[in-house]
């Protein structure tokens, strides 16, 4: 595992390139657009290429608040990602529906488990197949697999 690519993907498992407001972000969908600017609570011209990721700012991306996520994983454990830690899946974690159609804090598990199953970097080349997937997807019937 490069330090390059770990710094495109935070400990919770979210990939820097699939967010919009990434200074080198992939993320061209509007749809994916346009929920980032309202969970950041932007303008869009405010959020695009703004941000220069959660390990790069050590788990500061929105300012001087260490994110509770990052500085347990990280700082306090010494992992690289929660999946790698005795207690994941954990209650930061935990699904909430608080916003939950403008917030990928949802996907967090699942995203880990991609990641732990694919590996770092192919993971990084499907994570904008994946944020499609959270923005576009939808169930065809209960239980059914999701379709974009």
């Amino acid at each position: 595992m490069t330090e390059e690519l770990l710094q495109l993907v935070s400990p919770c498992g979210y990939c820097s390139l699939s967010c919009p407001g990434y200074v080198e972000s992939t993320c061209t969908d509007e749809m994916a657009i346009r929920k980032e600017a309202i969970r950041a609570n932007l303008p869009v011209d405010k959020l695009l290429k703004s941000c220069s990721g959660c390990r790069p700012k050590q788990g500061q991306p929105y300012g001087n608040i260490v994110c509770e996520t990052y500085d347990c994983c990280v700082n306090k454990k010494g992992l690289d990602f929660c999946f790698q830690c005795a207690d994941f899946p954990c209650l930061k974690l935990a699904p909430v529906s608080e916003r939950a159609e403008v917030r990928r804090h949802n996907t967090k598990i699942y995203n880990l488990l991609m990641l732990k199953k694919l590996g770092l970097e192919e993971y990084i080349r499907q994570s904008g197949k994946l944020a499609t997937q959270w923005v576009k997807g939808k169930m065809q019937s209960p239980g059914g697999n999701v379709q974009v």
